[in-house]
């Protein structure tokens, strides 16, 4: 893991050489390409008010997708108490990824994400939690809770499946949702456009309305309730918001070991588009198409591969069988 600290910076790529003695307990993880740069364009700024604030901190820059797992995985074993993200939802699911390996599964070192990335969702659900319209994307804002160091414990999802993509680390976690259908082939497409927020992910949409199909998959819930459908989405979640301004379960809770499951029956365009809107708002908890259920454990199955998007990353692309279920308070954060 090549890292430096801001007293004494090194090359990224060297090879670090710890002094216990000298070490900082913080150690930051920037992903360069997060929001198209942002990370790399604002850290000047951010390394000012930490210097100012007198936190001393080492930090390590990503070099590739799933590199900040074994730099997150690493670290508690290096002597790190604290770890923070710069970036947006992407590197902060691969750093939970990497602390439950360290921790594993159990209560791990504690997360602080300072929001630059594309979507910033999670944080949206870290107590006190947020309501539709609202954001925590201010970085200074992010970074004043982080000097002032309150923790809370969180839940964390767990994702075990038949067909892991390359790469990718398994099993998965992630720490606000995952789903199948619409959502997934969005997650998909988002990444080969160049916008940024809200307006990134409503450009997906409308290219994925262009071509795409409705899975058909068979839930089972931990309180022996099945549920066989053809699905427009069905998603899995620890937080309340998703792509940005899509509140997809507005009442959930990171804290209640429970997921909330959202179960949309089969829509054409046009229902789709008329649903956006009430998704932007939180407002389609009464829609005839939506289901709304609570669960510990639940078991998805597709007699067809299925991709699966979790926090905005593709852990599966070809699944026809997952076991979901909810790690209670697991995850250290910063709030």
């Amino acid at each position: 893991m090549a890292c430096q600290n801001w007293r004494a910076a090194v090359a990224l790529d060297a090879k670090p050489k710890y002094d216990e003695d000298r070490m900082s307990k913080t150690l930051l993880v920037l992903n360069p390409m997060a929001g198209h740069g942002a990370p790399l364009k604002m850290f000047p700024q951010v390394q000012s008010a930490l210097q100012k604030a007198g936190m001393e901190y080492d930090i390590v820059h990503t070099r590739a997708a799933l590199h900040a797992v074994e730099i997150a995985q690493q670290a508690p074993a290096q002597g790190y108490e604290r770890l923070i993200t710069l970036g947006g939802d992407g590197i902060v699911h691969e750093a939970v990824n990497g602390l439950l390996r360290a921790s594993n599964e159990g209560e791990t070192i504690a997360l602080g994400i300072i929001p630059l990335g594309t979507g910033n969702d999670f944080i949206k659900s870290l107590p006190p939690a947020l309501t539709p319209g609202q954001t925590r994307d201010d970085w200074q804002a992010a970074l004043a809770r982080i000097i002032n160091g309150k923790t809370v414990l969180v839940d964390v999802g767990k994702i075990t499946g038949d067909a892991p993509a390359p790469g990718h680390p398994h099993p998965q976690y992630f720490m606000n949702g995952m789903d199948v259908g619409f959502g997934a082939r969005v997650a998909k497409a988002v990444r080969g456009i160049s916008l940024n927020g809200t307006a990134a992910y409503l450009m997906a949409i409308m290219q994925v309305l262009v071509d795409y199909n409705l899975p058909h998959i068979r839930l089972t819930l931990d309180t022996g309730e099945v549920i066989e459908l053809d699905t427009t989405l069905t998603a899995v979640t620890n937080g309340r918001c998703f792509g940005s301004s899509f509140w997809l379960t507005p009442q959930a809770d990171v804290q209640d070991g429970k997921l909330d499951l959202v179960i949309a029956q089969a829509l054409g365009r046009v229902g789709i588009l008329q649903i956006i809107p009430q998704l932007m708002k939180g407002a389609h908890l009464n829609h005839p198409a939506v289901a709304f259920r609570h669960t510990r454990k639940v078991t998805l199955e597709a007699s067809t591969p299925m991709i699966i998007e979790a926090d905005g990353e593709l852990p599966f692309l070809q699944a026809r069988r997952l076991e979901i279920e909810i790690l209670p308070r697991r995850l250290r954060v910063i709030v």
